[in-house]
């Protein structure tokens, strides 16, 4: 059995600091990863963590879902919300704490990821209305910043979950072979790492993205399909798991039969291009640093023209997209001034797509460490080779 003790209070005293640091009396989180950071729990339908300055947090959640999230969270104070909107309820919650003309945090902003969670116009209408007094600002800054650094109990939980996930591939490779299907592949992924203890499959990925032949070089390969996999293709395996909420999330490939000279230039790009990042991935330079330095040693090899990336965030159930790894400065996506620091977590990512040759992906979580870093998935960069 592996167990982990969180810190709750902890945890809840550092984001109620950082909201006051903010000059709020309140945040009110509506961002998946908030309110999982918030709560301690698997919060999947739409809800909301109210986090004064000074108080008791509060969660609201749909009433159906109210008394599991007190029993499996660390949050005693969970209201449901039925009839009246979610928002209406946390503007009760507000008023409670008196802070009803305060000036109070939201969540604004816009993400390529699917779950992200951002307050829609309806929410703000609704909170704005039923407290006229209170003032709105954008707080999203608060929860990004306060997960880049991850808890000792989280890292812990991010090694068991890469581990699953490693085991998911273990099992793949085992049953590779020509005329086995997509989804058949993303099956057995998915049973073996539940059998490991895995408890959600990022659906909103598709759960497993498996790709093979045409389908690598495409840049995004969901969800798995009906396609069969034919000799002399790449096969593009990107499972993903979750341990105590962590995110696992691995790709990693295999080409079916020996590479040609073509399939052969790619692997060797792509294989170097991961082992430098890692590399460069060290305490005290920052991650547009990382992202130039590693571009240039792409650009020296003559690799630019197939290869990219080079990471994106990852942590806990919601924490998934920020920070990409870039030395471009976007709103609410990259943050290149960033200087690593130990127990940093980056989804290092590398990918190689050639039309007419193939495609390949690397993810893994890796952690910054006092001198140097440790990547928590123990599979090779290098391809299987399924002959």
């Amino acid at each position: 059995m592996y167990t982990v003790h969180m810190d709750p209070t902890g945890r809840l005293a550092r984001m109620q600091a950082a909201v006051a640091e903010a000059g709020l009396d309140a945040l009110i989180g509506t961002r998946l990863k908030t309110v999982t950071h918030a709560c301690g729990a698997f919060c999947p339908w739409r809800s909301a963590v109210v986090i004064p300055a000074q108080g008791e947090v509060t969660l609201i959640c749909p009433s159906m879902d109210a008394i599991r999230l007190r029993q499996e969270g660390w949050l005693r104070r969970v209201v449901g919300y039925s009839r009246d909107s979610m928002m209406a309820t946390a503007a009760a919650q507000i008023a409670e704490l008196e802070l009803a003309g305060g000036r109070l945090g939201i969540e604004d902003g816009a993400s390529v990821y699917l779950p992200e969670g951002f307050i829609t116009r309806v929410e703000y209408n609704d909170l704005a209305a039923a407290l006229p007094e209170a003032e709105l600002v954008d707080g999203h800054p608060i929860i990004d910043r306060l997960t880049l650094v991850k808890e000792d109990a989280e890292i812990r939980l991010m090694r068991q979950a890469a581990a699953i996930v490693d085991h998911g591939h273990e099992a793949v490779a085992q049953i590779l072979r020509p005329g086995i299907s997509e989804k058949q592949i993303a099956g057995v992924a998915e049973k073996a790492m539940r059998d490991a203890g895995s408890e959600f499959a990022w659906t909103f990925t598709g759960g497993q993205e498996i790709a093979s032949g045409p389908r690598t070089w495409t840049g995004a390969c969901t969800p798995a399909t009906d396609k069969l996999l034919q000799r002399g293709e790449f096969v593009l395996l990107d499972l993903h798991g979750m341990y105590g909420l962590m995110l696992g999330d691995v790709a990693h490939n295999a080409v079916l039969g020996r590479p040609s000279e073509e399939q052969a230039r790619v692997i060797e790009g792509f294989t170097a291009t991961c082992h430098k990042v890692v590399e460069n991935m060290r305490p005290g330079r920052t991650l547009g640093e990382v992202a130039r330095a590693t571009r240039e040693f792409v650009e020296q090899q003559g690799w630019s023209g197939f290869i990219r990336g080079f990471g994106h965030g990852i942590g806990h159930f919601g924490d998934e997209w920020y920070p990409t790894l870039t030395d471009v400065a976007i709103a609410g996506v990259s943050e290149p001034d960033y200087v690593l620091e130990p127990n940093y977590m980056q989804e290092i990512a590398v990918t190689a797509n050639l039309p007419g040759v193939g495609g390949l992906r690397m993810e893994r979580p890796l952690v910054i460490t006092a001198d140097g870093n440790e990547v928590l998935s123990k599979l090779p960069f290098e391809p299987y080779i399924v002959d």
